[in-house]
């Protein structure tokens, strides 16, 4: 337990908002801007920073799935599903038409870029609103929700274009070339993650807490992530689809309707969770600020950060919300929240390790990066009306 003074101390860490901007410049300091300890290049370094994106991926999508309580129905999830598929193609389309309006780019690298930049950051949406995190209508909800389902899909979007590029390999081709494979991937994923998550979460209702360890319920749970990827992987499904259905059959207890488990999971295994999936952040973050100084900078690529986050995300609400009232609270929240974080990161990894040339992935890098942080920092600071310490919060 934090005591008062660690309270006073970390105070600037306990919205993820204000701790996003101390990892990244906690990150300038560390590059070559600052003490020259880490030195990463997007392109000579690709491969290490796509596996240590992608576990931080899986990692903040499994302990998001945790934290997504209500019941799976329509009423309920309506909202995040034509976010994270209508508003998310929506950003796709728009992002892409500034950036072929913008830069010298073709159609095809205009929708990669597109792609990359149209997940949202999950840990930074549930900081937003004022509603607690298990009301239904309240923006952390809708936006921890779209965040989760839009991350999941991002590699598969993301893959589409490489294969209209011509760059897909056989890895994948399953989504980036044919329609029903990339349906089976999206479904199978969810499937595969759902059905063994039940299972371990009904498996988890046999323990006795009175006589088994604490531990042993940790390790079923974080264990039930590991198989819900391996699975997926085995049968050529979406494994970030696979580990986000895991975490929400676990945090229903298999059941889909009914809000709370039987016997909910320990406290101790969500603020385990929780800090997990902050620290894995905010090493992604610190890892994003050594980047941003190994990019040539250019002004017009903060005139699309502008563009993106002033014009093209509140359109593409407006276009994936369409016909549903909101109260202007909740459509501020929503509109207004454009951090992009660990899922751009590994779109942009995972495109540059697929073949692309030199100077177009030095340029989609830089666009990315300068996206990504300009993001970051407007979320902080509009933010700051808005936000509160998430639910059961944790020093860092």
């Amino acid at each position: 337990m934090a005591t008062p003074g660690s309270r006073l101390d970390f105070a600037l860490t306990r919205r993820p908002a204000h701790a996003a901007v101390v990892a990244l410049g906690v990150g300038a300091l560390l590059g070559p801007l600052g003490l020259r300890l880490l030195r990463p290049q997007l392109l000579e370094d690709g491969a290490l920073i796509e596996t240590i994106s992608e576990i931080a991926l899986l990692t903040c999508l499994f302990c998001l799935g945790l934290r997504l309580k209500l019941p799976i129905d329509w009423r309920t999830w309506r909202i995040p599903l034509r976010l994270s598929t209508l508003t998310t193609l929506a950003t796709v389309g728009l992002a892409a038409a500034a950036a072929h309006l913008m830069f010298d780019m073709s159609l095809a690298e205009s929708l990669l870029l597109g792609a990359i930049l149209a997940p949202t950051d999950s840990v930074l949406a549930a900081d937003v609103g004022s509603l607690p995190e298990t009301e239904q209508d309240s923006p952390a909800f809708i936006l921890s929700a779209e965040s989760g389902v839009n991350n999941g899909l991002a590699s598969a979007l993301v893959m589409l274009v490489l294969g209209l590029m011509g760059l897909s390999d056989s890895d994948s081709g399953a989504l980036g070339t044919a329609s029903l494979l990339g349906l089976w991937a999206v479904v199978g994923g969810v499937a595969a993650g759902g059905l063994i998550g039940t299972g371990m979460a009904r498996w988890i209702k046999l323990l006795d807490p009175e006589r088994q360890a604490d531990f042993l319920e940790e390790a079923m749970v974080f264990a039930t992530a590991a198989l819900a990827y391996g699975a997926a992987m085995a049968i050529r499904t979406d494994g970030f689809l696979a580990v986000l259905a895991a975490g929400v059959a676990l945090s229903h207890g298999g059941r889909l309707r009914r809000p709370l488990r039987n016997r909910p999971l320990m406290p101790r295994v969500l603020r385990v969770s929780a800090r997990i999936e902050r620290y894995t952040w905010l090493v992604v973050l610190v890892l994003l600020g050594t980047l941003v100084a190994s990019i040539d900078y250019k002004w017009w690529m903060l005139g699309y950060a502008a563009v993106l986050i002033l014009l093209i995300r509140p359109l593409a609400v407006r276009l994936g919300l369409g016909g549903v009232n909101m109260p202007e609270v909740q459509w501020r929240g929503v509109a207004w929240f454009t951090a992009r974080g660990v899922a751009s990161l590994y779109c942009l990894a995972f495109a540059i390790n697929h073949g692309l040339s030199a100077p177009f992935a030095r340029q989609l890098a830089g666009v990315t990066l300068v996206v990504m942080v300009t993001s970051i920092i407007v979320s902080a600071i509009s933010g700051l009306p808005l936000s509160r310490p998430t639910p059961n919060t944790v020093d860092l």
